[in-house]
């Protein structure tokens, strides 16, 4: 173990990253192991060595895998150095080759092949944490067949000199790795300008330590899901601290949350930072409102300026107005950040009105409040109708009142609402005295509860121009009507069922349409609806339980879905016979251990009860619950006594009526 950590240790030499790593990960050793693969360190150097060819004794290593741990060992893969240059290119990739031939400074393969060869640590630096990198040299190898994998899996790798002799180099188990936890690591310093951000992430330097990358997350304020902003970062450890820096170039005016998470070098994540939020813009570049112009329309002043630019800084548009230009502006409206226009119907004719239009913006340190543009206009004269009112309702609130309730016209020269009714939309009439209010409320006194009324609205304005009548709405009143209750009801038990029948009111009285049937068991107090509204007088229960006392009511409905009282109550006791039947017959005798009963099955269960008395006693007690069973041996008997047995059968917890009864003395 000591000369795999060879490699961190010289790391840090080279990169200053800390050595130890792991989580449920892991810090060095011979295996890294996680959930998708396995990682093995082939071979390190001795200590003290400048160069990291493990390749000098050996000239192949032998990777191999007792599965079950039974000492059934498996040749996976034999690792060795790449012949050339070429050839490590194709191990690792183009990528990873061609960005060690920038970082050793080769001016061409050869140099690169060189370098790669004598294994110079302090050339080689940072791509020792490369996976990539430790692959292609053959000093790792990777595992991703670990379906059958348990903590019982042991791996060997063994070293083969050129004379094809091979010594076993280690052997460990899955289970030998130890693991420990990922430091949580938070956001030590940030720095964000128009069209850059600077973060670092930081966390006192724990005793072990399994974080060596890190990737970092980002989403945008219009973005669903954060994406991958860097995936690979180095945890580098810095004065007693691991330390996690990352920067990349942004567009101005976005607003950006991020949050990175490290890992291992097996991939083992650890607990994400928390995210944070963060604008790309500075106050002072910020755009404000542009080509703000006022013009006269129908009934409205129209405004209209510059689009703003497309940034998370705005949260909306704010529009102020007065009829003075230097005081008691107040807030007519608040738009959406990508608004343009907005239409004033607020106003009256030949007023001067003074409007001031600013962005707002969101809540961030150093965000004040922007300067205003301002434009002023008036609306000329016209001689027009209101418009009709809209969204009108109308809803009972008591038994007293139907309340009407409407939106307020745009228009500001209104002189009153005037409410109307009627039985159809031809015999409207105005009900009401002019009401300065959108809501209205109509006496019930005079209404018939049998009876659907139509409500609209009118407004007048100041010049008395009537507007056309809104949308009209109907109610029916929701007052008492008397409905008869049903007489006569009756139950019976017949072909598993609860059998009710009652007397025809729907026959008797015209403005009863159905029935309603209700249930309770007897000494429960309140009663369940267990039917729809039923057109016949008569209605089966198939989901009464058996051996329950039930109390049995019907109520009436009318079309309006008024219902009567409820009727006088039947009550009923489903049996239990249709259900389940006691044994036929059963058999006494007398055996060394007690007395054996023995009674034939039951086509529908074999659970039953068995009951004992001794003969002089009043009443039965249980003496077993007997599971899928036709026999049963009762050995709590006494020598001499006189015992009288009966049994009864158990199906889905409902219990038979006893069958018959037999005696026997216990033998002495």
């Amino acid at each position: 173990m000591k000369k795999f950590n060879l490699i961190i240790l010289l790391l840090i030499a080279a990169t200053g990253v800390n050595a130890q790593q792991i989580q449920t990960g892991v810090v060095g050793g011979h295996l890294l192991p996680s959930d998708k693969q396995v990682i093995i360190m082939v071979n390190a150097p001795d200590a003290g060595t400048k160069s990291l060819n493990i390749f000098r004794k050996y000239k192949s290593y032998e990777v191999s895998k007792d599965q079950s741990g039974t000492g059934n060992f498996k040749k996976q893969a034999v690792v060795t150095f790449p012949a050339s240059y070429s050839e490590f290119k194709k191990r690792t990739g183009s990528l990873v080759a061609d960005e060690f031939k920038i970082k050793v400074k080769a001016r061409d393969d050869a140099e690169a092949w060189a370098t790669l060869q004598s294994g110079d640590v302090q050339k080689i630096g940072y791509f020792f944490l490369s996976k990539e990198f430790l692959e292609g040299i053959g000093m790792m190898w990777t595992d991703t067949d670990i379906k059958g994998n348990s903590a019982a899996t042991v791996y060997r790798v063994s070293g083969i000199d050129a004379a094809g002799k091979t010594e076993v180099i280690y052997t460990e188990a899955v289970s030998a790795v130890k693991r420990v936890p990922f430091p949580k690591f938070k956001l030590n310093r940030a720095l964000v300008a128009d069209s850059v951000v600077q973060f670092t992430w930081s966390v006192p330097a724990p005793a072990a330590n399994p974080a060596v990358f890190a990737s970092v997350y980002k989403k945008s304020s219009i973005s669903k899901r954060f994406t991958v902003a860097a995936e690979r970062l180095i945890v580098y450890n810095r004065d007693d601290s691991l330390h996690v820096y990352f920067t990349e170039k942004i567009n101005p005016g976005e607003l950006l949350t991020y949050y990175m998470q490290p890992y291992d070098m097996a991939g083992n994540k650890g607990a994400s930072s928390d995210p944070s939020s963060h604008l790309s813009k500075s106050f002072k570049s910020i755009a404000t409102i542009t080509g703000l112009k006022v013009k006269d329309t129908t009934n409205a002043l129209y405004l209209s300026w510059n689009a703003l630019p497309r940034q998370a800084v705005y949260s909306g548009i704010q529009i102020l107005k007065s009829r003075s230009a230097q005081k008691e502006f107040v807030v007519a409206d608040t738009l959406a950040p990508n608004a343009v226009n907005y239409l004033d119907r607020k106003v009256l004719p030949n007023m001067v009105y003074y409007y001031q239009v600013r962005p707002l913006l969101v809540p961030y340190p150093g965000f004040k409040m922007l300067p205003t543009a301002t434009a002023n206009g008036s609306m000329q004269v016209k001689n027009e109708r209101p418009s009709k009112p809209g969204g009108l309702t109308a809803k009972q609130d008591s038994t007293r009142f139907i309340v009407l309730s409407w939106d307020k016209n745009p228009e500001l020269d209104l002189f009153a609402y005037y409410v109307l009714r009627g039985t159809s939309a031809k015999d409207m009439q105005v009900i009401s005295p002019p009401i300065r209010d959108t809501v209205y409320r109509d006496s019930l006194k005079y209404l018939n509860g049998a009876t659907q009324y139509i409500y609209a609205v009118q407004v007048m304005n100041l010049a008395q121009n009537m507007s056309d009548i809104s949308a009209s709405v109907g109610i029916r009143p929701l007052k008492a009507q008397y409905v008869a209750s049903p007489a006569g009801v009756q139950s019976r038990w017949a072909d598993r069922a609860v059998s009710l029948k009652w007397e025809n009111t729907v026959a008797v009285y015209d403005n009863v349409i159905g029935y309603i049937v209700f249930r309770r068991e007897k000494g429960q107090p309140f009663f369940k609806m267990i039917s729809k509204v039923e057109r016949l007088p008569f209605f089966r229960d198939t989901l009464a339980t058996p051996g329950k006392t039930y109390e049995y009511g019907v109520t009436s409905v009318d079309a309006f879905a008024n219902q009567s009282l409820l009727s006088s109550l039947t009550e009923l006791t489903v049996p239990t016979y249709d259900f389940i039947s006691p044994p036929s017959d059963f058999y006494l005798i007398n055996k060394t251990d007690g007395i054996q009963l023995t009674w034939p099955g039951n086509d529908k269960g074999n659970d039953y009860v068995v009951y004992r008395k001794a003969v002089t006693a009043k009443s039965f007690s249980k003496v077993s619950d007997v599971k899928n069973a036709v026999t049963y041996v009762d050995k709590t008997v006494q020598p001499g006594v006189l015992y009288v047995y009966k049994i009864t059968a158990m199906l889905n917890k409902v219990e038979s009526n006893a069958g018959q009864e037999k005696a026997i003395r216990r033998a002495k």
